[in-house]
């Protein structure tokens, strides 16, 4: 964790600061007092410096060994990350497209954040969501089907997370932020053709129940939530909007899609085929596909399939 931190001059610089400040006041507040003299004279200053340079040449040997592991470390942590190599991934979850759709959407909600110049939100939702570890965890499987691809993606994410660090520039985080979405979104079909994909689900997404994104139950007050999000999209899409539409998707919106499809299923099989159809569609035409005039309806056709699976399941009156 020490050499995490330090792992930067700026962060090695303040380590090795807190070590010497932290040897000086626990050499002077458990080091011997020299005896003789007003405590604080020259001369009682110069015994305790006296009684105290073996201690702080211990701490200076300490410190020097930090910064020097510090650097090393930070040194071969940038040179792991080498777009010319495959980048380690972050968590051992697998890459599919739901989980890439979902970092997408987070991306989204960055660029929202940062257009409203809310940095400290776009940082928030870098460092809390899947967007991050997905941008590394889906290196490897591209990397073995394009690798090209996979090489350019990793430049754009390195960019992104180097502004990400330190003060922001929320429209460097938009520009960024949309260079990444955009490659993820070139990549799902890629990725779906070449995943084990001779399983009909590969190519027929809506042909068996979608798992839920969230535990959460499903009542009222999140299904008009979701309604009410969707039709906002449709809304903001249909004004040309594209980052706001992109961003109210993501969230309530969207998990209520995933979350409903299971109970939806039991009841009437159809209507959740033809909602998990829908919001396919709206998930297909965001980022660098972006098409407008489908978001638009889609969206609104989702808010209505919902509608209607709230009513068939007894949720909503």
């Amino acid at each position: 964790m020490l050499l995490h931190v330090a792992s930067t001059p700026a962060g090695a610089a303040v380590t090795v600061s807190i070590i010497f400040l932290l040897t000086f006041a626990m050499s002077f507040a458990f080091g011997p007092v020299p005896e003789g003299g007003r405590r604080f004279s020259s001369e009682w200053t110069r015994a305790w410096l006296k009684e105290s340079i073996p201690r702080l040449i211990v701490a200076g040997g300490f410190a020097g060994l930090v910064l020097a592991a510090a650097l090393s470390y930070g040194n071969s942590t940038q040179a792991a990350i080498n777009c010319d190599k495959t980048v380690p991934p972050l968590t051992g979850a697998s890459v599919d497209d739901p989980r890439i759709l979902l970092a997408v959407n987070n991306l989204g909600q960055m660029v929202a954040a940062a257009e409203d110049d809310d940095a400290e939100r776009a940082r928030t939702i870098w460092l809390t969501s899947d967007a991050h570890n997905l941008s590394h965890d889906v290196d490897g499987p591209l990397r073995k089907v394009a690798p090209e691809l996979a090489k350019s993606l990793c430049g754009k994410v390195i960019a992104l997370e180097n502004v990400m660090v330190g003060q922001i520039v929320t429209g460097q985080v938009v520009n960024d932020a949309r260079l990444v979405a955009d490659a993820l979104q070139e990549a799902r079909p890629i990725l779906r053709s070449n995943s084990s994909s001779a399983t009909p689900a590969a190519f027929q997404p809506c042909g068996q129940p979608i798992g839920a994104v969230t535990t959460d139950p499903l009542t009222a007050q999140r299904l008009q939530s979701a309604i009410e999000q969707l039709r906002q999209v449709s809304s903001l899409a249909e004004s040309g909007d594209k980052a706001h539409a992109e961003a109210f998707f993501a969230g309530e919106a969207h998990d209520i899609t995933h979350d409903i499809d299971g109970p939806l299923r039991t009841d009437n099989q159809q209507l959740a085929i033809d909602l998990c159809l829908a919001v396919t569609e709206i998930e297909g035409h965001l980022g660098a596909n972006y098409d407008a005039e489908i978001v638009a309806s889609k969206s609104s056709e989702s808010a209505e399939l919902i509608e209607q699976g709230g009513r068939a399941l007894g949720i909503l009156q």
